[in-house]
């Protein structure tokens, strides 16, 4: 009785390591053990950001003729995250909105990436002159988050996102934090709240190859 007593009591303690994913056999780390104390502030006012976002690009979106395409994009209707229909070959395209400086500003079309890495979900911008890459984490049932770092010289070698421990403070080499989701047009989009520079957030539009 005692031994059992002793088991039971010991369970208590390990059921919330393996609920955060830190067990050796649990399931993956959830997102806000592994990022940064910014990323996560970030992340939480993602609403904020694509609210302020959306009303700051309107007049310049409108001006050059693309805001209906922020609006298709944004506000198009979620479909359920299915990692399956997430990997494989994407074009992809940036759209930033808002900001002091960029306002609006659409860019060219180029390749990213889903597929598998260690087990678990790996994004990567593949061409480009602002490549990224970095692990997805489940966020709900119809979104991810993307803890991404951006490239070596934005087009060298893929860098590691610097985890909880944070520390890297140039603008052009921070962590990039983002929420991910397929569309049930068949798009999907990845969604960077507050980044560093030019604008109130941006978003990575995706068209399968």
């Amino acid at each position: 009785m005692r031994l059992a007593a002793l088991a039971a009591l010991l369970s208590l303690f390990a059921l919330p390591v393996l609920a955060d994913g830190q067990g050796g056999t649990g399931p993956a780390p959830g997102w806000r053990s592994q990022a940064t104390e910014i990323d996560r502030g970030k992340l939480d006012r993602y609403e904020d950001a694509v609210t302020k976002g959306m009303m700051e690009s309107r007049v310049a979106g409108e001006a050059h003729g693309g805001y209906n395409d922020l609006t298709s994009i944004m506000e198009g209707a979620l479909a359920p995250a299915d990692p399956a229909k997430l990997k494989g070959q994407w074009n992809c395209r940036t759209i930033k909105a808002g900001g002091p400086f960029a306002g609006f500003v659409v860019y060219g079309w180029f390749r990213c990436e889903v597929r598998e890495r260690d087990g678990r979900l790996f994004f990567e911008k593949l061409t480009g002159s602002q490549r990224m890459s970095g692990f997805l984490y489940e966020r709900d049932e119809k979104s991810w988050v993307l803890l991404a770092a951006p490239n070596e010289g934005h087009s060298g070698p893929i860098r590691a996102y610097s985890g909880p421990a944070g520390g890297i403070t140039d603008p052009q080499l921070m962590d990039e934090p983002a929420i991910a989701a397929l569309l049930e047009d068949g798009r999907a989009r990845i969604v960077f709240p507050w980044p560093e520079l030019e604008s109130t957030f941006n978003v990575l539009e995706m068209k399968r190859r």
